[in-house]
């Protein structure tokens, strides 16, 4: 009896184990959400892979692309001991996966659609290196043979050579095991910011602040009425102004140079219109209780376009869903006063958690009190057409979670420096190392209702390119 007893404890030992080692199996990585540290022999993307060339999320004319160059045709290695990217090199590699959708992370993390990259995986491999919980290069792994580096603004892109990896550490990491990178560009610190921002006041006028920054130091602020818009074909002037008799106002764009407001460059109407976004090429504006969005060239024909006129994306079936999704949120004898069908062009952006979002409307049959529409989230991403750089380095929640009082948040193309917004105040941090400086270079001073409409950033060369103009066309801030 004893022995039978024994017995039957060894079996349920034995089950035990094998339930132990087939549950922390490292290999089921089906699951949305899931991060699994693969063991290291196992490293699923162990062996050496050519760098074959550089993608763009989108064209900034104020980058400079020579530090991305010396990649090309370089080799990327990854093993046990050693994660290598061209130059770029960490010792002894954590590397960690997740495996996700990849419409929806592309989108929301890179605001990129895959197949810019020839993804048509409906989910990919996400695999980050870290050393000494400093995270080094995040892959986007396509299959086997084709993977993706994220470097500023942009992917490398990377084929399979070999499962092996020839080469040796090229640094002594025993006593400092530390990231290793050899930017071949100028030091982040030196170099320079500059950015234009858009206010609209509660009174519905307008100005441009202009904020330089130099090796951590505040060099300028500076404004000017109205928007001081930087374009392809220059810089141009973006306003609205009061008539004295008749109509309500005048929404109007001219090149900078010029001293009068051309006939074709100006929409004059009966009502009151607000600017609510300005980018490159489109203005945003709200207008009898509805938005439209115009072509700075053909202002002053007042009519919008749609989110369809400027992406390839089916951005009108995301529009429906978005309005289906928003209705059924709603009590049902709400929802079927307000319209089923959205109007396209009936869309604006919105500032919300650090970036500009799109936003519909839905008209009610009848207005409920003074009521008369619902807003709602567009679920897709803003067209790059509209907005040029909306990137936040450091995550909107760490910011809040440090400075509970800030209600948006802008950080430059090169990271060094942060516009933060308060009710009453806008203030300028550096930035160190990802981390907001302590104090502040300056605090300038916010109205209530004041809100910013746009913000275009100047880096490099290309700021004392822009200040040129700044210098021409604004005054010292006033700050009284």
């Amino acid at each position: 009896m004893k022995k039978l007893k024994e017995n039957w404890l060894f079996l349920i030992s034995i089950a035990f184990c094998v339930l132990f080692i087939t549950g922390c199996s490292a290999k089921d990585f089906s699951i949305e959400g899931k991060i699994a540290p693969p063991k290291n022999e196992a490293i699923t993307v162990k062996g050496t892979w050519g760098i074959e060339k550089f993608i763009t999320i989108k064209e900034d004319p104020t980058k400079n692309y020579e530090d991305i160059r010396h990649y090309i045709g370089k080799t990327a290695m990854f093993d046990q001991t050693v994660c290598e990217i061209g130059r770029d090199e960490c010792a002894k590699p954590v590397y960690k996966i997740i495996n996700v959708s990849a419409l929806d992370y592309m989108q929301n993390k890179y605001k990129v659609n895959p197949a810019k990259l020839g993804i048509d995986n409906q989910r990919i491999d996400v695999i980050t290196v870290t050393s000494n919980n400093q995270t080094f290069y995040e892959l986007i792994k396509k299959d086997d043979q084709t993977m993706f580096a994220y470097v500023d603004g942009g992917f490398l892109s990377m084929h399979k050579q070999s499962d092996k990896v020839s080469a040796k550490p090229r640094n002594n990491h025993e006593k400092n095991q530390d990231v290793k990178v050899h930017p071949n560009g100028k030091d982040n610190d030196s170099l320079k910011s500059g950015v234009l921002l858009g206010i609209r006041s509660k009174e519905n006028t307008y100005r441009t602040l202009w904020i330089s920054v130099k090796n951590k130091k505040l060099k300028s602020v500076m404004e000017k009425k109205q928007l001081f818009v930087p374009r392809m074909k220059g810089f141009w002037e973006v306003g609205y102004f009061k008539a004295d008799k008749g109509t309500e106002g005048s929404l109007y764009v001219k090149p900078i140079q010029d001293k009068k407001v051309k006939k074709h460059n100006i929409l004059t109407e009966s009502n009151v219109r607000k600017i609510l976004f300005v980018g490159n090429d489109y203005v945003g504006t709200e207008n009898l209780q509805r938005y439209q969005v115009l072509p700075i060239d053909h202002i002053s024909v007042g009519k919008g376009i749609t989110p369809s006129d400027i992406t390839d994306e089916n951005v009108d079936k995301a529009i429906l869903r978005s309005s289906e999704a928003f209705l059924s949120s709603l009590d049902r004898e709400q929802a079927q006063m307000l319209d089923k069908k959205p109007k396209e062009d009936n869309f604006t952006l919105e500032r919300r958690n650090g970036h500009w979002i799109m936003r519909g409307r839905l008209n009610y049959n009848q207005p409920i009190g003074l009521k008369k529409y619902e807003d709602y989230d567009i679920n897709v991403m803003v067209p790059k057409k509209l907005i040029n750089y909306d990137e936040m380095t450091i995550p909107w929640g760490e910011i809040k979670s440090k400075m509970p009082w800030i209600m948006d948040a802008y950080v430059s193309p090169n990271k060094n420096i942060a516009i933060l917004v308060s009710k009453e105040k806008l203030y300028v941090y550096s930035i160190d190392k990802g981390n907001i400086s302590k104090h502040s270079l300056k605090e300038i001073p916010w109205k209530t209702g004041d809100s910013i409409v746009m913000a275009e950033w100047a880096i490099g060369d290309y700021v004392n390119i822009w200040e040129k103009s700044v210098k021409k066309n604004f005054n010292p801030l006033n700050e009284k």
